[in-house]
């Protein structure tokens, strides 16, 4: 029986903050039709998040791409497993990118950086910068009543 500090700690991280409730859409691939390809992507999975701003050591290992400051580290946790890590761009699997929307702001933001992967233990730390805009595929992928922004 392996030990889950992720669920130890779990009472302490949401007595400071409570979680968030977000949307993750991920990307499933690509399809070709005669030369246009289009992103696909999997119905969205309801998982709660904890949203923090970057830390320095975060901007550290971001310091050779531009980054902004409407980026933010998501800590996601799911008690269900979706059976696929959230991930960027991931070429060689035709992945363009996860997505992210948060239903109490409305906004979208586009994983592009995996910083801790513990899927195992039902979490996972992402990267993510906030979008203006979002494919239709994936804005089409999240429940009607929260799709009204």
């Amino acid at each position: 029986m392996s030990l889950n500090l992720h669920d130890i700690v779990r009472g302490a991280v949401t007595s400071v903050l409570d979680d968030e409730d977000v949307y993750l859409v991920q990307s499933i691939g690509q399809e070709s039709d005669w030369g246009r390809v289009t992103a696909k992507y999997a119905p969205a999975e309801l998982v709660k998040a904890q949203v923090q701003t970057l830390s320095g050591d975060d901007l550290t290992v971001l310091a050779e791409t531009e980054r902004t400051e409407r980026d933010r580290k998501f800590y996601l946790y799911s008690d269900t497993a979706s059976g696929q890590t959230p991930a960027g761009n991931v070429r060689i699997l035709g992945r363009t990118g996860d997505f992210l929307y948060r239903k109490q702001a409305g906004t979208w933001w586009l994983v592009y950086n995996v910083t801790e992967d513990f899927t195992s233990a039902g979490w996972v730390c992402v990267l993510a910068s906030e979008q203006q805009e979002v494919p239709p595929e994936v804005s089409a992928a999240i429940p009607e009543e929260t799709n009204d922004d």
